[in-house]
């Protein structure tokens, strides 16, 4: 499982050093490649290509008829899965049609997050800290307790 977050930055040949650390769990885990797709201007999901199997499996399942905002996120996901390899230096090269398509360009966060991995902004990713820190922690813990999850 990934967790943890890395500071990276992205170079000017729009590649991205992978941190050992997410590298030996696809190794161990997967496969040495990853699928990276796009869910919005805010960040890339990146996949193991056995999870990115299983995401697949439930975005063609989605019933979509009729709904065309999830008719869209399915494409966008759908339409931008790149399989990518990292080189010998443990870099991958993001694909300039996602990065041109991100309100990031350099100084990114890469955050591992349970059967993925997230690239964000950093600035973007700052903000969506700050945010989950700054919420009224009586209202989460009213929504929590309205879930099933035991922490």
């Amino acid at each position: 499982m990934f967790g943890g977050a890395h500071e990276l930055s992205i170079d000017s040949k729009g590649r991205l050093a992978i941190p050992a650390k997410f590298r030996d769990i696809l190794l161990r885990h997967y496969t040495p490649s990853i699928v990276v797709t796009l869910d919005s201007r805010e960040k890339l999901l990146m996949y193991p290509e056995a999870e990115w199997a299983k995401v697949v499996e439930q975005l063609l399942r989605l019933k979509t008829a009729g709904n065309q905002m999830l008719q869209r996120y399915q494409n966008l996901l759908l339409h931008n899965a790149d399989t990518l390899e990292w080189d010998s230096a443990g870099r991958i090269l993001i694909p300039a049609n996602l990065r041109k398509r991100v309100d990031f360009e350099k100084d990114v966060t890469l955050v591992g997050r349970a059967n993925r991995l997230e690239l964000w902004g950093r600035d973007q990713w700052e903000a969506e800290m700050t945010q989950a820190l700054d919420d009224d922690p009586e209202e989460l813990a009213f929504q929590l307790s309205q879930t099933d999850l035991q922490l």
